[in-house]
């Protein structure tokens, strides 16, 4: 046993600052608790990965120009990302969209297409030309225009008479300008057309054809739209009064029904919320509480839609949606970051922040760090401690059995911060560890990128398309804040424990393995410096053992000889 600690010790040790003094952590592993499967969907992304790089299990088609999509032409409406506009993509058929295209070379790869079905009851117009909702001509004038926009001189291809939707009240004078500033009364009719759910299954009809059915190959998993509670923000154009409890569960047994009657073995995942505030209540209540949430018992707007789901299946004998789909963002100042080029912020506040916001996915005694910590920690919701998923998995379990969980859209830094990325990392081990269903992060990093490599160490550690699988069991790390320990067992193959080490110095991880081991093993790893890499090997025979010196801001997989058989026999017994 001292012969594998010291070579460990050797191996990583060069990698370090002379100077650099380890703390020592101890990790303490039982194989056989808290055991459960491992879906690989939770390492899915959005956009349009190249899955020959890196073969991503699902991906998925989403955001808000997605909620209008005209698929028989092949226009999307940016809604108010951009100056809620009509732009025409690919050649204007279905079979030559961008979209098509996605979901070939994605099931193609042997990967899941996720495609969101748009349930807002419009569509852009089905012709290849820029259109737009506010016009200038026909609202008035308005605070900024696609061409104003870039100031002077604009380019060539902008539209000066599209508008923002936002106008001066002491300067508009057309009776379209509120006194917040909005243009409201506009005509959806100038960019749009109506949509209904029979649209949107001959979409499903027409891929079917192309590309079979759910359970023959083609798209198994339909998203209802893109984040709903938004609409009278993101699309007002088109919705511009506030969804209700009522209207959303509406739009579900319209639009969910008409998906499950096309193609049975459909999965849908609803109701896609956009963050935090509609877990509670809806676009018509103030985030948290109000009369929409009071007038349906004040239950969470998520419970109650849970409730709903298996009422209508025990009314109708149809499950409406399979999988519950929440969004989320960590709301600590700084810890998402869209700025362009894609780096972030890693000042040491921020990127111990960011890590430390991990524990909002799991830890119900953790406060926010954000204006989440400003709602309140009174019983029963806590609402400043999100422990998000058991606390859906809560819902689930009393409201709603057998639903799958969902995390569609998440984000934890920017594509090239050592932090953001080993921030990604654990958030995967999260997902696995406390039972998620399916996941995709916002979007797919870019080729080559740090956070690229979170997905890789899961994906193709060892280059050769070895993949993190099996699955979950009990890892404990008697410090959580400097290092993060999970682990995964793939009966019949490996033992893998997976560490992330949060602190800005080295960490020295004395693993207890909770059984003996005997065989040869791996460790894998990454960081700001390096690409995921094999860093050490050896041989064990023991039930501990000592990773020394793993270095700051880094993860590392330990691939370990698996249990031998007579222990491995001992979780087939009831």
């Amino acid at each position: 046993m001292r012969n594998v600690i010291a070579n460990v010790f050797l191996i990583l040790a060069s990698t370090l600052a002379a100077s650099a003094q380890a703390a020592t952590v101890a990790v303490q592993l039982d194989l056989q608790a808290d055991r459960h499967s491992i879906n690989p969907l939770i390492f899915g992304v959005s956009g349009s990965p190249d899955l020959s790089h890196l073969a991503y299990p699902l991906v998925r088609w989403g955001g808000n120009s997605t909620t209008r999509y005209n698929w028989q032409a092949d226009v999307h409406n940016t809604a108010s990302d951009w100056f809620f506009m009509n732009i025409p993509d690919g050649d204007g058929s279905p079979a030559g969209s961008s979209v098509e295209a996605l979901i070939s070379s994605t099931l193609g790869a042997g990967s899941q297409p996720l495609l969101t079905l748009s349930t807002i009851g419009w569509m852009p117009k089905p012709v290849q030309q820029k259109r737009w909702s506010f016009s200038v001509a026909k609202y008035g004038q308005q605070l900024v225009t696609e061409c104003s926009y870039f100031g002077s001189p604009p380019p060539d291809w902008c539209a000066a008479d599209a508008g923002n939707g936002r106008c001066s009240p002491a300067q508009n004078h057309t009776g379209y300008c509120d006194s917040a500033g909005d243009i409201v009364g506009n005509d959806p009719l100038d960019s749009s057309d109506v949509s209904t759910a029979q649209t949107q299954t001959g979409w499903m009809a027409h891929l079917q054809q192309r590309f079979g059915t759910a359970a023959n190959g083609g798209v198994r998993y339909y998203a209802l739209d893109n984040e709903p509670m938004l609409w009278n923000s993101t699309h007002r154009d088109v919705h511009p009064l506030p969804l209700t409890y009522d209207e959303i569960w509406q739009r579900t047994v319209t639009y969910a029904s008409a998906i499950k009657a096309q193609d049975p073995a459909a999965k849908i995942l609803g109701p896609v919320t956009w963050g935090y505030c509609d877990l509670f209540g809806s676009a018509a209540d103030n985030c948290l509480d109000g009369s929409d949430r009071a007038a349906h018992g004040g239950t969470p707007f998520i419970q109650w839609y849970l409730q709903q789901v298996c009422s209508y299946q025990a009314a109708h004998g149809v499950r409406l949606v399979d999988y519950l789909d929440l969004h989320y963002y960590p709301q600590g100042a700084g810890v998402v970051d869209f700025s362009d080029p894609p780096n972030g912020s890693e000042t040491t506040d921020v990127s111990a922040r960011r890590l430390r916001s991990l524990k909002e996915l799991y830890d119900p005694a953790w406060d926010a760090e954000s204006w989440l910590s400003d709602l309140g920690n009174s019983a029963p919701w806590h609402y400043s401690r999100p422990s998000l998923i058991p606390r859906v998995r809560a819902w689930i379990d009393a409201s709603c059995p057998g639903t799958g969980l969902s995390i569609s859209e998440y984000n934890w830094g920017a594509d090239n911060g050592a932090s953001s990325a080993l921030a990604q990392a654990e958030a995967l081990a999260i997902f696995a560890r406390e039972g998620v269903d399916m996941a995709a992060r916002w979007v797919a990093p870019a080729a080559g990128s740090l956070v690229e490599r979170a997905f890789r160490l899961y994906l193709d550690f060892d280059g050769n398309g070895a993949r993190v699988e099996g699955e979950s069991v009990r890892a404990t790390s008697a410090n959580v804040d400097a290092l993060g320990a999970f682990a995964v067992h793939k009966a019949g193959s490996r033992v893998m424990v997976l560490l992330f080490n949060k602190a800005t110095t080295s960490t020295t991880a004395a693993l207890s393995l909770g059984t003996r081991l005997t065989g040869p093993w791996k460790l894998y790893q990454f960081s700001a410096g390096s690409g995921v890499s094999l860093v050490g090997s050896g041989s064990l025979d023991g039930s501990s053992i000592n990773l020394a010196n793993l270095p700051a801001r880094s993860a590392s997989l330990l691939v370990l000889p698996d249990v031998d058989r007579i222990f491995a026999d001992s979780f087939d017994q009831p």
